[in-house]
């Protein structure tokens, strides 16, 4: 659907602070904006913990290993990085407020992962996964995305005296029910959808590559720190340490029972 200039697609979504009017640009970002959007068709914003809030960026779309929504078939698998915007380009590459772009951990990393810009700062824009793929619109910045509750900080893995939000290696395990038993205060999205799916261009696909996501550097300054946008390292790095314990337990017991099978004890009766 065309609001305000051609091409650009308005998503609605309702957050427990209220709702806000999202316009989707794909002038801007066509991949970034493509995948924003393949993802809320899929549901995948609905009922996500805003889990990162620290006065810079609300970031958001992480989830765990057991949601099963459409989105499982892409929410990991990587899109390659959209060139900067020319109105990008003349802000000195800094994102705006009210912006949304995506989070990441090098070149072609950006997946599911997606943020709110509160407070622009010199270190958002520098990355190539930050462009801007679509805006906040109305005034729901100021009534819904400010008062996001941000008691909790950054994230654990920067390791400051403000990082208290989820442990994303616990919630990549446990999920929404982690957020809700520890992080109380927590908002969340609640829906999030197109307003006119019939008029979204459907040419628009999400075009994918495998690059892997690294853990991201826990030696940030603070004004940096609060301007990165890498990504999750720590929960990927917990599901791959779960997958090899359980292979290594499941070689170990069939060398066991095959060990035991011809030496151990005959369960004849004599």
């Amino acid at each position: 659907i065309s609001v305000g200039g051609e091409g650009i697609v308005r998503v609605h979504c309702s957050t427990t602070k209220g709702d806000i009017d999202i316009h989707v640009h794909p002038e801007w970002a066509p991949l970034g904006a493509a995948r924003f959007l393949d993802l809320v068709r899929m549901k995948h914003f609905n009922d996500i913990g805003l889990c990162r809030v620290n006065g810079d960026i609300v970031q958001f779309g992480e989830d765990w290993r057991d949601r099963y929504t459409a989105s499982v078939a892409i929410r990991h698998v990587n899109i390659k990085d959209d060139p900067k915007p020319a109105d990008q380009v003349a802000n000195k590459m800094s994102l705006k407020r009210g912006q949304m772009s995506y989070a990441g951990g090098g070149k072609d990393t950006r997946s599911a992962s997606v943020f709110f810009v509160v407070k622009p700062n010199p270190y958002l824009g520098r990355e190539p996964w930050e462009v801007p793929f679509a805006e906040v619109v109305g005034d729901g910045m100021d009534r819904v995305v400010d008062k996001f509750y941000g008691g909790y900080g950054d994230f654990q893995m920067f390791k400051c005296a403000d990082c208290h939000a989820p442990d994303l290696s616990t919630y990549w395990i446990e999920g929404n029910s982690y957020l809700r038993r520890e992080y109380p205060k927590l908002d969340f999205m609640k829906e999030c959808y197109v307003v006119d799916d019939s008029d979204v261009a459907s040419q628009h696909t999400s075009s994918h590559s495998s690059q892997g996501v690294p853990r991201p550097s826990l030696t940030l300054s603070e004004d940096a720190r609060k301007g990165s946008t890498r990504l999750k390292g720590d929960a990927m790095a917990a599901y791959a340490c779960f997958a090899m314990g359980t292979i290594f337990f499941l070689l170990w017991l069939s060398i066991t029972l095959s060990v035991w099978g011809d030496s151990g004890p005959s369960s004849k009766t004599e």
